[in-house]
């Protein structure tokens, strides 16, 4: 019997920018890859920006936020 494991892909980018815009009940995020253009801007709260700033850092050895 052969087991067959799928392939772990880890897209890897060389830089990941997210602009995150405060506010009291939400957070308003937009991501950019590398030097592309922006990506649309995603509302979260402050427990999904954690973990979409976690899933980030594995994208990326750098990672920027402002």
């Amino acid at each position: 019997m052969t087991t067959i494991k799928p392939s772990k892909t880890t897209v890897s980018y060389d830089s990941v920018k997210l602009g995150i815009d405060a506010h009291a009940k939400y957070y308003w995020v937009s991501r950019q890859i590398d030097g592309a253009t922006p990506q649309p801007v995603q509302k979260m709260t402050c427990d999904e920006l954690l973990l979409f700033v976690v899933k980030q850092q594995k994208l990326t050895p750098n990672l920027f936020t402002c």
